[in-house]
């Protein structure tokens, strides 16, 4: 495998890095942009906002084979708070990243989605077919950002897949604000943990090297389109608080609060399209959660030392 000249765009990130460190491995030459400076021996890093398009367009180089897209701002509440922001961010920088793509002649982007852009699905297993139906301004930046790449594969003949990931979880967690990194900062006694409604609210975790190697398969394959890139086994946050109580060796303890208003009950995809590419989405959730809290807690202990 030979991916030639790699950009990746927020490669200073928890998915970004691991994705960073594998692309090394199959690539002439690797650029990294982000906000945050980071050093992965070997690559080249750059920082930048790509919704900054004459920055973008000055600082990076001319000869580019292969773009990982991930710089994006991810957050529901934010996006809620700050849908301008998100917009630019998410919207304005994939536009950017495309017109740079279509200028140097790039032959493949590799977007990182969400099952976000369908919505909330109350019967049966969400699929690739499934209606784009965001309810959020996140999740509709992710479905413009989709159809933009899309139009430009149409276009200009460079090949786009997007990948619609569920719930990531793995190293390299210990500044993120989603439920596992929560649940093991409460194992440590850091913070305190809230249970709202009756916790059988379920959804899809998948592990973070999984997904490297999910975005590395498909650049080496001429797929186009969306593929959901997660486990396809949903468990329910009573049942998660259990496993990670079992990774970390503490009985997690939790407060009970009302349920959110509007909060989805489930997520729960079928990943037989991935399967079918040859995808191997198939670290269990407990071998990922006992490697997950080795790292965490050793990273946590250092950063607060």
């Amino acid at each position: 495998m030979q991916l030639g000249n790699v950009l990746v765009t927020g490669g200073s990130g928890f998915i970004g890095s691991q994705l960073v460190t594998m692309a090394l491995e199959y690539s002439k030459s690797v650029t990294v942009v982000d906000l945050q400076p980071r050093s992965h021996p070997g690559a080249k890093h750059l920082v930048a906002d790509i919704s900054d398009r004459t920055a973008l367009h000055a600082m990076l180089p001319q000869n580019i084979d292969t773009i990982f897209h991930l710089a994006a701002r991810t957050s529901v509440l934010q996006s809620m708070n700050d849908p301008q922001g998100v917009f630019d961010t998410n919207v304005i920088g994939t536009q950017n990243l495309l017109e740079l793509a279509r200028l140097r002649s790039a032959k493949r982007i590799l977007l990182a989605s969400t099952n976000a852009v369908v919505g909330n699905i109350t019967d049966g297993k969400i699929l690739e077919s499934s209606p784009m139906r965001p309810l959020t301004p996140y999740g509709s930046t992710k479905a413009a950002a989709e159809v933009l790449s899309n139009a430009y594969g149409a276009s200009y003949q460079i090949s786009a897949a997007q990948l619609r990931l569920t719930n990531v979880y793995g190293e390299g967690m210990s500044k993120k604000d989603s439920i596992v990194p929560r649940l093991m900062r409460t194992a440590l006694g850091l913070s305190t943990f809230s249970v709202y409604g009756d916790g059988e609210q379920y959804r899809d975790y998948v592990y973070v090297k999984d997904v490297a190697r999910a975005f590395i398969h498909l650049a080496d394959s001429d797929y186009q389109g969306p593929v959901i890139i997660g486990s396809g086994s949903s468990i329910t946050v009573n049942s998660l608080i259990k496993k990670i109580s079992r990774a970390t060796g503490v009985n997690i303890p939790f407060d009970k609060a009302p349920a959110k208003p509007g909060e989805m009950r489930g997520v729960s995809v079928d990943n037989s399209l991935a399967k079918s590419l040859g995808i191997m989405i198939d670290t269990d959730i407990d071998d990922g959660l006992a490697r997950t809290w080795k790292d965490f807690s050793s990273t946590v202990q250092i950063e607060n030392s």
